[in-house]
């Protein structure tokens, strides 16, 4: 478990800087990353990238999916089960938390407010402030429960294509 922490830790403040990044463009459907080779997916095709994560296909032992930058979820597998989280890195992410509170609650989630260590761009916070949302769901429930934060919190469309990251 510390290990895990320590390596979303480190990769979440690589992908603060590359993958899911605030100051990239706020054009919805763009390739704002760093690697402008990033694997593209619609919501739709979320299922097909966890069963990648649950086989052990995919790089590292997370990912996240990114439109903007600012709505960056990871998708963390826990034993059988998925849980997402979002950083707050850049000062226009930090009312997603809020959202993202209001929405875990709304569905009876759990929520775990923790963070990497990794610094806030602006504010007046010494670490970025992480929410992990602890849903224990399978496949296709975590895949479900990402497009309704996709389009509740960040208003995005079944038609959004979002860059996998890292």
């Amino acid at each position: 478990m510390i290990r895990r922490l320590l390596i979303m830790g480190i990769f979440t403040g690589i992908l603060a800087l590359l993958g899911c990044n605030p100051q990239g463009s706020s054009q919805k459907g763009s390739n704002h990353s760093a690697d402008s080779s990033a694997r593209q997916i619609k919501i739709n095709e979320m299922v097909d990238v966890l069963k990648q994560l649950k086989e052990g296909r995919l790089e590292f032992d997370f990912f996240g999916i990114t439109s903007t930058g600012v709505d960056c979820v990871y998708f963390v597998q826990d034993g059988e089960k998925f849980d997402l989280e979002f950083e707050a890195i850049g000062e226009e992410q930090m009312p997603s938390i809020e959202k993202l509170k209001r929405f875990a609650q709304s569905q009876g989630y759990e929520i775990v407010m923790t963070t990497y260590g990794n610094k806030p761009r602006s504010g007046n916070l010494s670490e970025a402030p992480v929410i992990r949302i602890e849903t224990n769901s399978d496949l296709t429930t975590t895949a479900r429960i990402a497009a309704d934060i996709q389009t509740s919190v960040f208003g995005n469309s079944d038609d959004t294509i979002y860059d996998v990251v890292p």
